[in-house]
């Protein structure tokens, strides 16, 4: 018994030639706006006219779709920026907060520098007079008006000048142009010289020469 084996049929391509073409040829015609004019103007208008009505009914779900996409694109840039405005809100309540703390502390330092004025007034001169006073300013090598403004500091000046070390220059120089100068030096003289440096920088010009001519010792 001789067995043969059947050889497998070759794939039909030749028979998919002409309708790809004519497809081709189909959407040719529609994507090209010469012949889509005449076809949509001309003798076939009815049949482009259902051919567009029942498009339409078909790809109406798919525009449903494409409007609940964009809905949903829209209600989620709607709570992004719902949440940007929280955000902001709560900064600029953070930043009244601090202006009022602010205030709060100008309050205080204008109360202090008022007491401070008045005890300013009553405290004892340098000594002027006498050959030891005279001969003792020399020999120590140092300027006594810095001692004169470190001496007898309040202990709410060593607390201002603690946070005013802390603060940043630019908000600390804000707060000193609203005080009186006397009692800005008396605090600037409790404070390191490179923190002074900062605050000096940071001054108008105008109050920084007056504060500096008053009291040079500040100029450390």
């Amino acid at each position: 018994m001789i067995v043969t084996r059947r050889r497998r049929k070759p794939f039909p391509w030749k028979r998919f030639i002409l309708p790809v073409i004519a497809i081709g040829l189909v959407i040719f015609a529609i994507s090209w706006q010469p012949s889509r004019s005449v076809i949509a103007g001309g003798p076939m208008a009815p049949l482009w006219q259902d051919a567009g009505s029942t498009f339409n009914s078909v790809a109406a779900p798919f525009h449903f779709a494409a409007q609940n996409q964009l809905l949903t694109d829209r209600n989620r840039q709607i709570v992004q920026l719902q949440a940007q405005i929280a955000s902001l809100q709560s900064q600029s309540a953070a930043k009244d907060k601090q202006i009022s703390n602010l205030n709060a502390q100008i309050s205080q330092l204008q109360g202090q520098a008022a007491s401070a004025r008045g005890v300013g007034s009553v405290m004892p001169a340098a000594p002027q007079t006498g050959a030891v006073s005279a001969a003792a300013a020399p020999a120590a090598g140092a300027s006594p008006a810095a001692g004169d403004l470190a001496s007898g500091a309040t202990q709410d000046m060593r607390r201002t000048a603690n946070y005013w070390a802390n603060m940043e220059p630019e908000n600390a120089a804000k707060v000193m142009q609203k005080l009186p100068v006397p009692y800005v030096a008396r605090v600037l003289a409790l404070m390191s010289p490179d923190a002074v440096g900062a605050i000096l920088d940071a001054l108008p010009a105008g109050y920084a020469a007056q504060l500096t001519q008053e009291n040079p010792e500040l100029r450390r």
